[in-house]
This record gives structure tokens, C-alpha cells and sequence, in this order.
């Protein structure tokens, strides 16, 4: 595929392709019987507004107001998206620590929790708010880059790569052995833009972007296995705070092996926090910087 011409043009291009993407799994998300449709739609939200980020004074007054709108429907999908993982990692995690009949109580109630969040997806996609969303999706083919800040995509990708590089790297500086979840999860939003930085210009620079997307895709896996840890533990918190008392207690000390699950794999990944964030720096990172200008 040959790279557009300026840096404006492949953002119209990002946002198109992946308003299409977006579209394209609505059926499935509205009908709700496969995951992966609620979690495509997402993504690609996610990468529209990395674009919009990342393109920001490249594009019309108007992106802003595209932006809000996207993040109110991320909001529900999120919602949606949340209950399905935490749905499929219990299951793993009680298949794992042979706990399958006891969970069966609190698995039952994260099933109601996303039949609940599904509902409240298809009030979202059925509302004249999303239908208006989707009119302007089908108007960012006639979107036109600010003539006053557009450049050849050569020009102007490394100063982008480079921003969004370096928001990444103040953020992983921040970890050590004591950091709080919270900053291990700022340093996952960090390693998701810049990984959507490097697949959009990977139609510019070729394998050095697409091996360091996939070396960041590997950190951020890593990262939201924890922070889907830090999710299962406050979702168990509120379950027994509702409704333990109707449980039986295989359940409740169940739920607490799950809990204790967790808390060892989280110290498993700090471990491992380092060596992959290295590789990102002085692998990815170096082989595509030897290509900007």
C-alpha cells in the first residue's frame, strides 16, 4: 500500500477505515450473543480517538464534538466490554484452581450485571444521540485537513511518533517495586496510544513500526491482565457486600482463593514489567527512530 502524501491525509484516512470498522460490527454488538463484536466496536472507538488525539490540529473545529460523542458511546461498550472479560476470566480462573460448582453462585451474577450492561448498550444504539453519531462517522470522507498545518507525512510523522514516545516514557519512569496500580495502568493508556501511533504509520515506515506495535501489544496484554485483577477484586467486593448472604460459604472462601489468585499474579507481572518495557525502549523504539528524520 503506498503511504498518502501528507500526515492530513492519512488521519482522514485512519478515521475512515476505522469508522467502518465500527460499523461493521454493530449488528453483532446490538444482538449481543458474540463478545468479539462489543469488543471490536471498541477498538476501533479507541483508535478513532487515539487518531483524533494524535491529529488533533490537523483536523476541523468539529472533532471535538466528534470526540465527546465517541467517548460517551466507549462509555458503554466499556461497560459492556468489562463484564465480558471478567465473565471469561472467571471461568479460566475457576477451571484453574478447580473451583468451577462453588463459583457457580458469583458467575451467575456477573452473567446478570452484563445482561444488564447489554441492555443498556442497545438503549445507547437505539437513541437519536447514537444516530447522530453514526451521520457524522459517514461525513469523515469529505473531512479536509487544516491547510495551515498539514505537511508531507515524512515530515511530519516523526514529530508525532516522537510526542506520543515520550508521554509513554515519562510515565514507565515512574514505576518501581512500589508503584500503585493506578501508575502501572497510566503507563498501559501510554503504551496504547503509541501503539496505535505505530500502526497508523505503518504504511510509512513499514516493519520497525509494526514490530514495535507488537512489542507494545505485549505490554499492554501484560498491563490489563493486572488492571482486569484490580477489576475482579472490587467486582467481588461489591457482589459480597449484596449478596453473600445468599451464597454458600464454599462460595464466599472460593471468591477469596480468586482474590488471592490474583494478588500473585499482579506480583508476577511487576516481575516481568521491566524486561518487556526494555525491549520496547531499546528494541522497538531504537530500530524505528533510526528511520525518522
Amino acid at each position: 500500500m503506498q503511504p498518502p502524501e501528507t500526515i492530513g491525509a492519512l488521519a482522514v484516512q485512519v478515521l475512515v477505515r476505522n469508522a467502518a470498522a465500527f460499523e461493521e460490527h454493530l449488528p453483532g454488538a446490538r444482538e449481543g450473543q458474540d463478545p468479539l463484536h462489543v469488543h471490536q466496536m471498541r477498538v476501533a472507538t479507541r483508535r478513532m480517538r487515539a487518531a483524533l488525539r494524535l491529529f488533533g490540529d490537523l483536523l476541523p473545529a468539529d472533532a471535538s464534538n466528534l470526540n465527546d460523542e465517541l467517548n460517551w458511546i466507549a462509555g458503554q461498550l466499556g461497560a459492556a466490554r468489562d463484564l465480558d472479560v471478567q465473565v471469561r476470566r472467571l471461568r479460566e480462573t475457576a477451571a484453574e484452581l478447580g473451583l468451577l460448582e462453588a463459583l457457580v453462585p458469583y458467575g451467575a451474577w456477573l452473567e446478570d450485571q452484563r445482561q444488564r450492561a447489554q441492555a443498556e448498550l442497545v438503549n445507547a444504539i437505539e437513541s437519536p444521540r447514537f444516530a447522530q453519531l453514526m451521520e457524522h462517522l459517514h461525513l469523515l470522507h469529505e473531512w479536509s485537513p487544516n491547510p495551515l498545518f498539514d505537511a508531507p507525512l515524512f515530515d511530519d510523522a516523526p514529530r508525532h511518533l516522537r510526542r506520543t514516545y515520550r508521554q509513554l516514557r515519562k510515565r514507565a519512569r515512574r514505576i518501581d517495586d512500589h508503584a500503585p496500580a493506578t501508575e502501572l495502568h497510566k503507563v498501559r493508556i501510554g503504551a496504547k496510544r503509541l501503539r496505535y501511533a505505530a500502526e497508523f504509520f505503518e504504511v510509512a515506515y513499514g516493519r520497525p513500526a509494526q514490530r514495535l506495535a507488537a512489542l507494545l501489544v505485549s505490554l499492554q496484554d501484560m498491563l490489563g491482565d493486572l488492571q482486569d485483577g484490580v477489576v475482579s477484586g472490587q467486582r467481588i467486593h461489591q457482589a459480597v457486600q449484596t449478596e453473600a448472604g445468599a451464597w454458600p460459604a464454599e462460595t464466599s472462601l472460593a471468591l477469596g482463593r480468586v482474590v488471592q489468585h490474583d494478588v500473585h499474579r499482579a506480583k508476577q507481572i511487576r516481575t516481568e514489567f521491566p524486561r518487556l518495557y526494555r525491549a520496547i525502549r531499546d528494541e522497538g523504539w531504537q530500530r524505528l527512530r533510526r528511520l525518522l528524520k
